[in-house]
């Protein structure tokens, strides 16, 4: 019994590092423009990527969305490819993993508000922006070929 509960502890350990990505995402933005809030039945992280002027991406690193909220710096006015990754599993069921890729390209001085939600197998994400203004409006989520247009 005691090698079975270890090999699931294992287990656990191996798939949330894979959620994880690897490294963690290292802002080094003064400005936090993207607040993400997060309500989760399910392991969530968030990968993060800057995309060039080929439409390539390279991976910065992973923001875990274990906490109701987090704050981060996505750099302004270029391309950022953000994939949000949820994994559940269940005592009697397998385990499941959905992501939920989008670009995003913050303008400069704007706020972004991100509502990342999993429950009974639904997952949704929902990006907003805010104006200096104040104004709200909600973003629409873009393949990563829109980085070409």
């Amino acid at each position: 019994m005691r090698v079975a509960s270890a090999a699931l502890a294992v287990a656990a350990a191996l798939v949330a590092a894979g959620c994880a990505g690897g490294k963690s995402y290292r802002d080094s933005h003064a400005t936090k423009n993207l607040s993400i809030r997060t309500a989760s039945s399910a392991r969530a992280a968030l990968g993060v990527h800057s995309v060039d002027a080929q439409c390539r991406t390279e991976y910065l690193g992973t923001v875990a969305l274990d906490r109701p909220s987090a704050e981060i710096g996505i750099p302004a006015e270029r391309w950022s490819y953000l994939v949000f990754d949820f994994a559940s599993s269940g005592l009697f069921t397998r385990q499941t993993r959905i992501t939920l890729e989008t670009l995003l390209k913050p303008r400069a001085g704007y706020r972004y508000e991100a509502n990342v939600t999993y429950r009974d197998d639904l997952y949704n994400v929902v990006i907003r922006e805010q104006s200096p203004r104040g104004a709200w409006r909600e973003v629409q989520l873009l393949d990563l070929a829109a980085c070409t247009k």
